[in-house]
């Protein structure tokens, strides 16, 4: 892979906090770019996820992961 697709999904998911808005400007930001495309197809051939829900499989386990921090954090203050 040209660049590690994780960080383009990492830094759309920062930007728009909602599924569908961050899918849909990844699906644009692929569209201009072949080479993302591709990135992204190699990226999912990879993890053995579809391509169709590759990028909604990605967000999901991002903000799982995200969530279950605040709440490590929220139970050493308590």
């Amino acid at each position: 892979m040209r660049n590690d697709i994780t960080i383009t999904f990492d830094d759309i998911i920062k930007q728009y906090r909602t599924p569908d808005l961050a899918e849909e400007a990844f699906r644009a930001m692929m569209a201009e770019d072949p080479q993302m495309e591709d990135d992204y197809r190699e990226w999912c051939d990879t993890t053995g996820v579809p391509e169709r829900k590759g990028f909604a499989y990605y967000y999901e386990e991002y903000i799982e992961q995200q969530d279950s921090i605040w709440d490590s954090l929220n139970d050493n203050d308590e």
